[in-house]
């Protein structure tokens, strides 16, 4: 009875330590000069290096950490992007409206033609390029509105 105590005693110690001592083991992190980041558990020249205990639990969202960890560009090429966007935007938004205008005038062709047997699958189709045609100026302009 001895020894079976001693050998769960010996087991719960182990399983105690490992724990711990994976914890213990430290991580290091290396960027080179092309910003290529290697994670390695052996100590490199110029290293930053971390303990497995530091790092923080996983209690922030997916989408939070990816915005820490994403890479930040300075506010002059920011600007320079977002003018860029918005040029792209407008020209997609102008010829979105052009389109609506076509549709509804052709639209309006056929309903001022008064033959509805042939022309009544033309009208469905036109009446929804026209509900997609709204759809992406409002989307459109809900993204020029973000710049």
């Amino acid at each position: 009875m001895e020894i079976r105590t001693l050998v769960i005693l010996l087991v719960l110690i182990l399983l105690g330590s490992t724990p711990k001592a994976i914890a213990g083991t430290s991580i290091y992190k290396h960027v080179d000069k092309d910003g290529n980041i290697t994670f390695t558990n052996r100590p490199i020249k110029n290293a930053q290096k971390f303990s497995a205990a530091s790092f923080p639990k996983d209690t922030q969202p997916s989408q939070s950490r990816s915005r820490l960890n994403s890479p930040r560009v300075n506010d002059i090429t920011q600007k320079e992007r977002n003018t860029m966007r918005r040029q792209i935007l407008e020209k997609e938004l102008e010829t979105e409206e052009k389109l609506l205008a076509d549709t509804q005038i052709f639209l309006a062709q056929i309903n001022n033609s008064h033959e509805s047997s042939p022309h009544q699958e033309k009208v469905v189709q036109l009446k929804n390029r026209l509900f997609l045609h709204q759809r992406n100026i409002t989307a459109l302009k809900k993204e020029l509105t973000k710049l």
